[in-house]
């Protein structure tokens, strides 16, 4: 299964981020992808890193370039996990939408909200966050979820294949102890769960988190060049556990209860 890591500068006008996100479809299914995926926010923007706030997003507008994607996605038969905020009555969530080629469309809403997005955010249902995509399970996390082994164990006990973290972990200057943090949590998120990471991070100011893959031996297989916008492939293969994985299976299960 072909991945397409999409990362790109974030603009307030989702219009101009939907036209960023359509043309990256394209590229990935010219290109043989099977999957798409994007940053956090991908096409609202981050509050208030990337955009003011909340309300100052024209929901109305983006419902109607969101709706295109969705079309584009049948056409294309790529599924996409899509970075978005989205309204659910009068309250928003941070959200990645995964689009299936069906048209189909299931959201993730972040779940550990600390700060912004305390303040901005909250969690409109219990989906959590695993479809099946041609035989390969493939779970979702949102950006500082990494921070917290549970929330991984839940994709672990689903038996999940490949887990996606969808970043939005930028500052104005570039910050090498925090980037090399982050990148130790997506490492040991992969060990410790024997299961395949791929993060992607936004660029709209310096990145500090990487848009990489992790294999389920804790190796870095793919690392984007930092603050690019770019489109980073990785092909998936799913393989048998080997020695020390099978260990990591068998007393991840013994102390789980499994």
């Amino acid at each position: 299964m072909k991945f397409a890591l999409l990362q790109f500068p974030i603009c307030a006008q989702s219009t101009k981020n939907h036209e960023q996100i359509k043309r990256a479809i394209f590229e990935a299914k010219r290109d043989g992808a099977d999957v798409l995926v994007t940053q956090e926010c991908a096409l609202s923007g981050y509050p208030p890193i990337e955009i003011g706030a909340v309300a100052d997003i024209d929901f109305e507008l983006q419902d109607a370039v969101f709706n295109q994607i969705v079309d584009l996605v049948k056409h294309t038969q790529i599924t996409v996990f899509l970075g978005l905020i989205r309204k659910f009555g009068d309250k928003a969530a941070n959200s990645v939408a995964i689009i299936q080629p069906s048209g189909e469309v299931f959201y993730y809403d972040k779940r550990a909200l600390w700060g912004w997005d305390a303040d901005n955010f909250e969690v409109g249902n219990d989906f959590n966050g695993v479809v099946d995509i041609q035989g390969i399970k493939v779970g979702v996390r949102i950006c500082y979820e990494i921070r917290f082994p549970e929330y991984f164990r839940e994709l672990y006990k689903e038996q999940v294949d490949v887990a996606i973290v969808s970043l939005c972990d930028v500052q104005q200057e570039f910050d090498a102890n925090r980037y090399s943090i982050i990148k130790s949590h997506l490492v040991t998120r992969a060990i410790e769960n024997v299961f395949t990471v791929i993060s992607v991070n936004s660029t709209t100011f310096e990145q500090t988190a990487p848009t990489a893959v992790i294999d389920k031996q804790g190796n870095l297989v793919v690392e984007a060049e930092r603050n690019k916008k770019s489109i980073t492939y990785f092909d998936y293969e799913k393989t048998e556990h080997g020695f020390g994985a099978k260990g990591c299976v068998t007393y991840s299960n013994k102390l789980l209860g499994l």
